[in-house]
């Protein structure tokens, strides 16, 4: 959700800013009032230089999106700051092993190239500077990867009508990295964990329940503390929504792929989510990665 995010319209948004009881669900991001970490493999460059040449092999990559990329608040010892070597998406942590650590093993000239303009707190309309800013490395990245949505989910019953602007938007991005580089691929990764999972996980904490709990259409409990399953369908409808957007979306642009919506899978335990309720631990982005690998097309996969 961003600046504006809500708590995680279910678990998504950031922790520095303040939390606001609403609820969507699924890796939501990061809020724009948090530091971006400097733990990125390399620095952004700016973006008015040229894009460079592509080169024939897959050796690099990139992620842009919101703070569910950034490893916002997953390093315990760093609160209110993202962890980027944590990422699901280019992190090189070994125990969380990432796309970029998967690709690596089989394409070693990725070695160093994982790019990550992910931003806390982004919605769609922030991907375009992010995907500018991703072109301009060299190498230029074979593959972008986009984990966004969440941000741009209100829960005030104005999504349905936000479709076609999301839409566009979004089209609007994947087309000019497409048409930039011809090489480049994208990817578009889905939210984790259904609204029920989520709201399984974090049921049994005072805090969390606490920090989702309201009146609003999409706050998982009351002011009691007892879970609304109304809000948790609704939440889940609005996410499908989306999601169904990205869907049709993507299958009408040239090398352009989804998960699948696999990471709907993604079954969270306490362990696997942050203090702050609203993003993944090391082991959470473990998961995500496992089933982000799982659902990479072969396109990608075993392109030279």
């Amino acid at each position: 959700m961003g600046a504006r995010e809500t708590a995680r319209r279910r678990h998504v948004a950031g922790a520095a800013a303040t939390l606001l009881t609403a609820g969507l669900l699924a890796g939501c991001a990061g809020d724009t009032s948090r530091n971006p970490s400097a733990d990125t493999v390399s620095t952004s460059p700016s973006p008015a230089t040229a894009p460079a040449a592509s080169t024939p092999e897959l050796d690099s990559i990139a992620v842009i999106g919101h703070s569910g990329a950034t490893g916002a608040n997953s390093d315990p010892d760093k609160p209110n700051t993202d962890a980027r070597e944590n990422s699901w998406a280019t992190g090189d942590n070994p125990a969380v092993d990432s796309l970029y650590r998967q690709l690596l093993a089989t394409h070693p000239a990725l070695a160093g190239n994982a790019f990550n303009e992910a931003l806390d707190g982004s919605d769609v309309s922030s991907l375009p500077d992010q995907a500018a800013l991703a072109l301009q490395h060299d190498p230029v990245p074979d593959v972008v990867l986009i984990q966004s949505i969440d941000n741009d989910e209100r829960c005030d019953g104005t999504d349905r009508q936000n479709q076609a602007p999301y839409a566009a938007s979004l089209a609007e991005v994947i087309r000019s990295i497409v048409d930039t580089s011809k090489r480049t691929q994208v990817y578009l990764v889905s939210q984790w964990a259904t609204a029920a999972n989520y709201a399984d996980a974090v049921e049994g904490d005072p805090a969390a329940v606490s920090q989702l709990s309201g009146s609003a259409p999409c706050d998982l409990f009351d002011e009691k503390g007892r879970l609304r399953p109304a809000a948790v369908r609704r939440q889940q409808a609005i996410v499908d929504l989306y999601w169904n957007t990205v869907e049709r979306t993507c299958a009408a642009i040239p090398r352009c792929f989804t998960d699948g919506g696999v990471e709907q899978r993604l079954v969270p335990e306490p362990r696997d989510i942050t203090y702050d309720f609203n993003h993944l631990s090391p082991s959470g982005h473990r998961k995500f990665a496992e089933l982000a690998w799982s659902a990479l097309p072969a396109a990608i996969r075993n392109r030279p």
